[in-house]
């Protein structure tokens, strides 16, 4: 199975689009998360995860699930913010592969 190393909201983020002179500006204005993480939540839902895949380990996925995680969050939410998705996205799989909940 090919592992994907690209999510479609990481393709065109904005991050990469903004010129250098325009950083200090997004960064004076953005020093704040538009998501609050319940990391009960997420252990408990990637626990559930493993619990329904784990006949298939191969399907068990970090980087995919920290992506749908983050996605289902904000689409939830109302939250149309590509930097929001891709921070959180990040955070939930840095959080997770230091918890190395495997199969």
């Amino acid at each position: 199975m090919r592992r994907k190393e690209e999510f479609s909201f990481l393709k065109k983020s904005l991050s990469k689009e903004i010129s250098i002179k325009d950083k200090p500006c997004i960064h004076s204005s953005n020093d704040y998360k538009l998501y609050a993480i319940n990391y009960s939540n997420v252990e408990m839902r990637f626990a559930e995860e493993l619990e329904n895949y784990k006949n298939y380990p191969e399907l068990i996925d970090i980087d995919e699930f920290s992506m749908n995680y983050s996605f289902g969050y904000h689409s939830y939410n109302n939250i149309d913010d590509l930097q929001s998705k891709e921070a959180m996205f990040i955070e939930v799989k840095s959080y997770l592969k230091n918890l190395r909940m495997c199969a």
